[in-house]
């Protein structure tokens, strides 16, 4: 029997820090995982790429005095501030009055004025309002929502004062985070179109992963110059791993805005270990894949619940003997490629997409809705390995409520998932769908089912009550879940260069099935799952943090 550790964040606030400490172990092959930024609302996806990649909210007890204050002075003002009660934003409703000045002013977390680092523009960009227009309120209600989103403001707040000839003054008050900031985790959020160990990708079966301990952190500078810029550097260090991605971002009006990143990865892949037979290279080493690169990219929302990004991305991947070796493996001990030049190092230039469109009810405990995330890649063909391919990948989820059984109140869901991918062209090894693990299909080690140039993947999950307790002072629901994995290559581990799933005697295709324990605390959901797979092996998973 196999048995995983996987968490995923603890919160800390310290002068306005948020730190995150999740935690991942594997028994067979020892893991520590650490995601890193999180998101707490759709059309910010780009800039909350400076929170836990478990989504997050942040609540200080300032901001909750400085909300009370402000409902205190609205029975006396006409035209009054904010009410601000969990990002519960209002505006005053105005009577038709003609806006003299839109004006910005910062506070610290007391409410006490300031001199703030963000310039003006940045702040009134976001209203579609101007000096001269007669006030309307909903246009300063989702100018408002746009400034609240911003990751560089803690809180924002819009009254309406007072001036000459029965105008008024637009006033938008302003809590800034600090400009440093430093976070255990590495994982940027989604959408993004660059490539690097901090990049999601859209399906979970993608091959850029790595095996074994590891640990990884990001810290960096927010609103360089008062511009809303962000410098970033994530690391990632661990048995099997090591890691590099310098991420430059420039956030620009409505959740817009480009991003520029370098990475260097080096990492033994699910791809080239995992099956019934143990391959190496000809030296008798586990390969390491080495990729180095970069790329820009382009991100905005395209609706509330709707954001992308396009991008062009330069790798250079080769295949060593381990992290820092200079000696080159194009083939394995067997004779079968391990890239696709037969010098060992591949040039590899992709334009690629990415897309999600959310329409959950609750990003941390979801009963209904879904989530829909997509991607494209056009790889052009450059140097002696001639790349050319497209590839196509889609991750569907949907949350049903459904009355079953339960043992308490509390809600009862059905989550289906359903995951595919395709590769027409050249199929790298390095780039293929690798199958099986905790996040693929419950039972198997990560890679064991099989690598292809196609997939699928389906879950069924039903979630119930069971029973609630307090600890700490934090309620607690319990509840648990019968779940059903399955994934399939299609066929297709014969049609990647080198054939590695074959070269290792994988399946091509495997279910599981189990019950578990999940949790729903101030941490994040927490899960213990015991999971058996068709050939009758066992895995039993313990993980802070949701599978979908």
């Amino acid at each position: 029997m196999e048995i995983k550790l996987l968490s995923a964040s603890y919160l800390l606030q310290q002068h306005g820090w948020v730190l995150l400490i999740p935690l991942s172990v594997t028994s067979s092959s020892l893991l520590l995982t650490l995601p890193g930024w999180a998101q707490t609302n759709t059309s910010l996806q780009a800039e909350e790429s400076l929170v836990s990649s478990q989504e997050l909210t942040e609540l200080d007890t300032a901001s909750l005095i400085a909300a009370q204050d402000q409902e205190e002075h609205l029975e006396a003002a006409p035209h009054s501030a904010i009410s601000l009660k969990n990002n519960d934003l209002t505006v005053p409703s105005g009577n038709g009055e003609v806006i003299s000045d839109i004006q910005v002013r910062f506070v610290n977390g007391d409410g006490e004025p300031i001199e703030g680092n963000t310039k003006d523009d940045i702040i009134i960009r976001e209203f579609d309002l101007h000096s001269g227009d007669v006030y309307d309120s909903d246009l300063a209600l989702e100018g408002l929502e746009r400034v609240d989103e911003m990751f560089i403001i803690k809180q924002a707040s819009l009254t309406l004062e007072p001036a000459a000839d029965d105008q008024v003054v637009m006033v938008v008050t302003v809590d800034e985070r600090d400009s440093f900031f430093f976070s255990f985790g590495n994982t940027l959020p989604r959408p993004t179109a660059l490539q690097g160990p901090s990049r999601p990708a859209v399906v979970n079966a993608s091959s850029n992963s790595a095996r074994g301990f590891s640990a990884g952190a990001r810290f960096g500078f927010t609103n360089i110059g008062g511009n809303n810029q962000a410098l970033t550097l994530g690391v990632e260090g661990g048995e099997n791993t090591l890691g590099v991605d310098v991420d430059f971002r420039q956030f620009l009006k409505n959740g817009s805005g480009y991003g520029i990143n370098f990475a260097n990865q080096r990492g033994v892949e699910p791809e080239f270990t995992g099956g019934d037979r143990e391959v190496e290279t000809p030296s008798g080493d586990e390969p390491w894949v080495h990729r180095l690169g970069g790329g820009v990219e382009y991100f905005r929302p395209l609706a509330s619940d709707f954001d992308a990004a396009l991008g062009v991305s330069y790798q250079r991947v080769s295949v060593r003997e381990d992290a820092f070796s200079d000696d080159i493996a194009s083939e394995d001990e067997l004779g079968n490629d391990l890239t696709v030049s037969d010098d060992g190092q591949d040039d590899l230039l992709t334009v690629n997409f990415s897309g999600v469109i959310d329409r959950r009810n609750s990003s941390k405990n979801p009963t209904k809705g879904s989530r829909f995330l997509f991607g494209a890649d056009q790889s052009i063909p450059i140097g002696d390995a001639d790349i050319l391919f497209t590839r196509l990948s889609a991750n569907y989820t949907q949350f049903l409520p459904l009355n079953l059984f339960g043992f308490t109140e509390g809600p009862r869901t059905l989550v289906l998932n359903v995951q595919g991918g395709t590769i027409l062209g050249d199929t790298p090894p390095y780039d293929a769908f690798t199958l099986g693990g905790s996040s693929s299909v419950r039972g198997y080690n990560s890679g064991e089912i099989g690598t292809g140039e196609s997939f699928v993947q389906a879950t069924a999950e039903y979630r119930f009550p069971m029973f609630s307790f307090n600890a700490f002072d934090d309620d607690v629901d319990v509840g648990g879940t019968f779940f059903f994995d399955y994934a399939s290559d299609l066929g297709s581990g014969d049609d990647v260069i080198g054939e590695p799933a074959e070269a290792r005697d994988k399946p091509g295709d495997g279910f599981g099935y189990g019950l578990g324990i999940r949790a729903l605390t101030s941490i994040g959901p927490v899960r213990l799952e015991f999971g058996i797979n068709d050939e009758g092996d066992s895995e039993v998973i313990f993980n802070i943090g949701d599978r979908f």
